[in-house]
């Protein structure tokens, strides 16, 4: 594993939560935890590998929504999970700097989103598509918050097919890592090289950093093509409420 890599991640993937302007109250905010409250629940990041019985206690916070998110990007081994706290494990993923070629398909259009309307057609794409059931059914604003819109490392990004809102992403510039998030395309339109048209758009506009992501199994193969390998097996623990 590269320890240089995943600490870079980690620091990335918290710079984007705190672009989202969250709240933090009620909830650990030291050496260990970074975390914020999000309109499905608490967020809860270790800012370094724990020990298992610290990984533990976290599952105790009180669930703010429909669940709470342990995230473990390190994949510390060992944890007891108890019931009613499901594990998932995702590979991290690191990308070197390097040029990429930018996939183009008939009749998809991919941009920025830089007005409230635009970023509310990504955030149903991403809450649909990805999907994020704790945050559903889609309200606007109810995901993505406008201030991100203003945030300058913060860009949100929405392929439309044929005219129509069908895949987006969310890319996180720290100024030392380029974290990709939440790439999601709507069922109707998968299969259409939709993510590789949106991924390459990404990774072309800042060819001089290297990338992070995590990987679910269905965007897998796509990011194996583009040059991301593994550096870490995270684990993510959803804790549900009652």
């Amino acid at each position: 594993m590269s320890d240089t890599g995943i600490h870079l991640f980690n620091a990335n993937n918290q710079g984007r939560w705190r672009a989202m302007d969250l709240p933090t109250g009620g909830l650990p905010n030291d050496q260990d935890v970074f975390s914020r409250h999000t309109p499905g629940g608490g967020q809860v990041v270790a800012r370094r590998p724990l020990s298992p019985a610290r990984i533990a206690e976290l599952f105790e916070l009180p669930v703010l929504g429909r669940r709470n998110m342990v995230e473990d990007s390190f994949g510390v081994g060992g944890v007891v999970v108890p019931e009613g706290v499901t594990p998932f494990v995702y590979p991290v993923m690191l990308r070197t700097a390097e040029p990429v070629e930018v996939v183009k398909r008939p009749g998809v259009d991919v941009t920025i989103a830089t007005t409230p309307d635009e970023l509310e057609q990504a955030e149903q794409v991403i809450v649909e598509g990805f999907p994020r059931p704790e945050v559903q059914p889609w309200q606007p604003g109810g995901f993505l918050p406008k201030a991100v819109l203003s945030n300058p490392g913060w860009r949100t990004w929405l392929a439309r097919r044929d005219g129509v809102p069908a895949a987006a992403a969310v890319s996180y510039d720290d100024g030392a890592l380029l974290g990709v998030y939440w790439l999601a395309t709507l069922p109707a339109h998968r299969g259409g090289g939709l993510g590789a048209a949106l991924m390459t758009a990404i990774l072309a506009s800042r060819p001089e950093m290297a990338s992070g992501l995590v990987a679910t199994k269905m965007g897998l193969p796509l990011y194996e093509r583009l040059g991301y390998r593994p550096i870490s097996q995270g684990v993510w623990y959803a804790v549900s409420g009652a």
